[in-house]
């Protein structure tokens, strides 16, 4: 078992310096609460080494009103000024890349008369080499959602490892949900990134808000940079969502056989009818008489030609759906009431019009046999 915490390599700029980022063109911000979830002051998540690239692989927020800084910046080094490649544009972050073959400790950016030092993290990719990986963030979960979420995968499509991304959870520390994840039978590396920023405005306070949050999609780039580069496989599922097989075979060898190392799968909500103090994922088996699909998820091979372009959440960025119709083979349960109602209500018991369905039910029990008897069985 390997079972660590990570931190991020990260710099909040001086407002003195390289001023604000700003927001993009044709945000409308509508509510002043915006500016209170917006990241408008960090400048850098992480900066990684790879030995083996032999580069520094730099990941910002969207630059917006900082990347004039960035473009006219001395950066150095071990005391060698080095001259970046090109600065690379996705929707929500960018990314710089510096030539080292060498890091032996000394990272600076100078700007004027101001020269910062800058943290740097080191990659390493044999951490989760040939891993069956599921990859999510949480913040303040139950951790008996976690766990249940982390078995499910691994008893239904062999996942022996998790990285999990914690975002200013307060309702646990990073070392109990690290503890959470390693607790899981047949998970071989359990690990948490700890992530103290923000993860960015709600939806309702402005328009065009997606492309204002810059964190969920750049940590998805930033931990297959530093980690996921010889993964056999990395699933894209978050605690609310269990992804389910049409037939015996697991999501991760049915993606590292396919035609390109990458399948898109659908999903249907599920609903519960328990008790919300002690709702799992077990007891959703009930579902709408229609309107139950939701959004798409993925799983992907790191090291193909999809795998090596940007990841977002739901697909594959810059690539059209169309291109890749969702696979017949997999879809996932959309867990209703596993959720913290962050983004909208979704507590409370649900009840009008609800069908049980008995193939969600038999998934459900022969998945957690032991939590379908527990109080608040549906």
């Amino acid at each position: 078992m390997h079972s660590a915490i990570h931190t991020l390599a990260s710099y909040r700029a001086d407002p003195d310096i390289f001023g604000e980022r700003g927001i993009a063109r044709g945000v409308t911000v509508k509510d002043p609460t915006f500016w209170d979830q917006y990241d408008n002051d960090t400048l850098i998540y992480d900066a990684i080494w790879c030995a083996e690239r032999r580069e520094i692989t730099v990941l910002f927020p969207k630059l917006i009103g900082f990347e004039k800084a960035i473009r006219t910046a001395t950066w150095m080094i071990d005391g060698n000024v080095v001259k970046p490649r090109r600065l690379r544009r996705f929707r929500v972050y960018d990314v710089l890349s510096l030539p080292c073959d060498v890091f032996k400790g000394t990272f600076t950016l100078t700007l004027g008369d101001h020269q910062i030092a800058l943290p740097v993290s080191q990659a390493d990719h044999n951490r989760f080499a040939g891993r069956r990986v599921i990859y999510t963030q949480v913040k303040d979960d139950s951790l008996d959602w976690v766990r249940d979420w982390a078995a499910a995968h691994q008893r239904n499509h062999g996942a022996d490892a998790v990285l999990m991304s914690n975002n200013n959870s307060t309702e646990f520390s990073s070392e109990e949900l690290r503890a959470t994840l390693a607790s899981v039978d047949g998970i071989v590396v359990a690990d948490v990134l700890d992530v103290p920023l923000r993860y960015g405005p709600h939806q309702s306070t402005a328009d065009s808000v997606g492309t204002t949050k810059f964190q969920q999609r750049t940590l998805l780039n930033l931990v297959k940079t530093r980690w996921f580069a010889k993964a056999y496989g990395v699933l894209m599922s978050d605690v609310d969502e269990l992804v389910v097989s049409h037939g015996s075979e697991s999501i991760f060898d049915a993606t590292q056989r396919s035609w390109l190392k990458y399948i898109r799968f659908g999903g249907e909500w599920r609903y519960q009818m328990g008790d919300t103090e002690t709702i799992r994922h077990a007891h959703h088996i009930f579902r709408r008489p229609k309107g139950n699909d939701c959004i798409s998820k993925y799983c992907i091979v790191p090291d193909s030609v999809l795998g090596r372009r940007s990841w977002s959440v739901h697909a594959i960025e810059s690539v059209n759906r169309r291109i890749f119709p969702a696979s017949q083979k997999f879809h996932h349960f959309h867990c209703y009431g596993i959720s913290t109602s962050w983004k909208k209500k979704r507590s409370g018991l649900v009840r009008e019009n609800m069908i049980r369905d008995e193939k969600t039910a038999k998934f459900m029990e022969q998945t957690f046999a032991k939590q379908m008897n527990e109080p608040g069985k549906p």
